[in-house]
């Protein structure tokens, strides 16, 4: 039989070979100064108020408000955006356009982003300057979707008249100058998530392994978008992200017995986006996705009550301040369906229970107000064993419990 290694020999290039090697190369052609070079391919950029971009609700700010030409950001992970344009050129030309000014050397891990474009996924990008995108299906119109994947849990939330450091700041999309801008698809019914750690996905690799993603991405199925809204260490009463940067949810103190005290406006954001002066609610005083007029949440689900356990809140005011933000959220969001969850480890359960109860001797007619209760077995494997994770659960446990939120949701 032959003896196939003999065929190396051709690949060890002897004097000769290598001589010839060099006079090809010498020959090959080169360009003087003054030659002229292909032109770099021609581009514009879709800037962020056009038709062509859908932000998610309720999570967004920009230039001018929650508006203007300039840029869109967001501190929340779990916050999207869809931008959809046509284009017939090959190669196609596609970059992210960021705004990092804002970071400086506190900001050691900077916000990390999740992009899907045209059915393609990338994860763990870093947001640290415009980004390539090259992943381009061999079709003539494209969706790009990104998702703030997550970001370090500390100078996001901003102060009055000033932004957020630590915050995802996207001014457009560049691509080939024949491109066509699309209007993007937005629904007008959303679901606002609300809550902590667990909300926001920490104990995961991101907010895209956890139940609030999990469940607006079924609901994106029956036509819904949806905001999440949430921060570790933040609760109904506590103070969320280091160093207690972002508000409590609805700030009461001097209750008696779970009844009365006083609501204090300037410690509480379930009506603000953010802390530089950015309310989440329009004219009229109702919650807005966009900015815009009758643009409240179709859906409220809410799960706070394990930090103001942890952090052993004063439970009169804990149950109070429940009670309060039902009947204030109900007036923001006439219509919404709203859904309060006992936490996963039922933590603080029975003064939200008694909120709930309370608020509905109180309001008999306002059946669109609902407690989930996924009862002692999901608290038990979470403390005991591990398998759906401990305190923040692990992607096994955030799926079941997706799965059965989503029931109790699409149930009432």
């Amino acid at each position: 039989m032959r003896n196939l290694l003999t065929k190396t020999r051709l690949f060890s290039f002897p004097a000769a070979a290598a001589a010839l090697l060099a006079v090809a190369i010498s020959a090959a052609p080169t360009y003087a100064a003054d030659a002229i070079v292909p032109a770099p391919l021609a581009t514009k950029t879709i800037g962020v108020s056009s038709p062509a971009f859908a932000f998610s609700p309720g999570n967004w700010t920009g230039d001018k408000g929650r508006g203007g030409d300039g840029f869109r950001q967001t501190w929340t992970s779990g916050a999207y955006f869809r931008v959809s344009w046509r284009s017939a050129l090959k190669p196609r030309n596609v970059k992210l356009l960021l705004d990092t000014s804002q970071y400086d050397d506190s900001i050691k891990v900077k916000p990390m982003i999740t992009y899907c474009l045209d059915s393609k996924w990338v994860a763990d990008v870093p947001c640290v300057g415009n980004i390539d995108i090259t992943l381009l299906a061999p079709v003539d119109t494209h969706i790009l979707t990104v998702y703030l994947q997550n970001s370090a849990q500390l100078e996001r939330w901003g102060k009055p008249g000033e932004s957020g450091r630590n915050v995802l700041r996207v001014t457009g999309l560049e691509v080939d100058a024949g491109a066509e801008p699309l209007p993007a698809n937005r629904s007008t019914k959303w679901i606002l998530e609300v809550g902590d750690s667990i909300t926001e996905g920490i104990g995961t690799t991101g907010n895209l392994d956890d139940y609030s993603y999990f469940i607006g991405q079924a609901l994106r199925t029956r036509g819904y978008e949806y905001c999440v809204s949430a921060c570790g260490w933040s609760g109904w009463m506590q103070y969320g992200d280091r160093p207690k940067d972002v508000l409590p949810y609805y700030f009461v103190s001097g209750s008696k017995n779970g009844e009365g005290g006083a609501y204090d406006p300037a410690q509480s954001r379930w009506d603000k986006i953010d802390g530089n002066n950015h309310s989440l609610l329009d004219r009229k005083g109702r919650l807005s996705g966009w900015g815009g007029t009758d643009q409240e949440p179709s859906m409220i689900l809410i799960n706070y009550g394990t930090n103001d356990a942890f952090y052993q809140t004063n439970v009169s005011d804990l149950q109070s301040s429940v009670t309060q933000a039902l009947a204030a959220l109900r007036k923001a969001a006439p219509s919404a369906k709203i859904y309060l969850i006992v936490p996963f480890e039922q933590f603080s359960a029975e003064p939200i229970k008694a909120a709930f109860a309370k608020y509905k001797a109180a309001n008999s007619n306002d059946v669109d107000v609902n407690l989930i209760d996924l009862g002692l077995e999901p608290a038990l494997s979470l403390r005991f064993g591990g398998f759906y994770g401990e305190i923040h659960p692990n992607m096994r446990g955030h799926a079941v419990f997706a799965t059965q939120l989503l029931a109790a949701i699409l149930s009432k």
